[in-house]
């Protein structure tokens, strides 16, 4: 009888095992599916703008993750790299002489010759890169604290401050 009822709590607890394992493989591979869809979801963004954003997202699955599994460095390093990816779609698409951007002339949404046009857009943007730099300040003051709770909220500011803002004024309303 005792043997026959260790022999159930065994394979009680075996199949348990293994079905937990085969749950977290499901979760992980759906979850990885997920960020692979989600990677394409700047469908209304046109090129070249797209790949910086796309990039951008990437960055902040990975600021996420690192704050989930505690590593700082991984967010700090993350925070650092969408604040440099902002300055690549200013440097690109923000010239110091618009009248020359061959990127204006391709771009369905400006008229190259409306120079205003240009530059109100460009401190537009400006404003949302500052916010962008004051949130990665406040993402890597919590990381280095390694305040798990902190380095979310401000990563969280970072998201609604400026990625929400800029999208609801350049992207969808388009």
């Amino acid at each position: 009888m005792k043997m026959e009822l260790l022999s159930s709590i065994i394979l009680a607890g075996t199949t348990g095992v293994v079905g937990a394992a085969g749950t977290v493989y499901t979760t992980t591979v759906l979850a990885a599916e997920e960020r692979a869809v989600a990677a394409h979801d700047h469908e209304k963004v046109k090129l070249p703008t797209k790949r910086l954003m796309v990039e951008m997202e990437k960055r902040t699955y990975n600021i996420l993750e690192g704050i989930l599994i505690g590593n700082y460095k991984q967010v700090s390093n993350e925070a650092n790299a969408i604040l440099s990816e902002a300055n690549k779609i200013n440097e690109n698409f923000f010239p110091r002489n618009p009248e020359i951007d061959a990127w204006y002339r391709r771009s369905q949404d400006l008229d190259p010759k409306n120079i205003e046009a240009i530059t109100k857009l460009k401190e537009e943007f400006n404003g949302y890169v500052k916010r962008i730099d004051a949130a990665v300040k406040e993402i890597q003051k919590a990381a280095e604290a390694n305040d798990q709770e902190g380095t979310l909220n401000a990563f969280t500011g970072l998201i609604k401050n400026s990625c929400f803002e800029c999208h609801r004024r350049l992207r969808d309303t388009k």
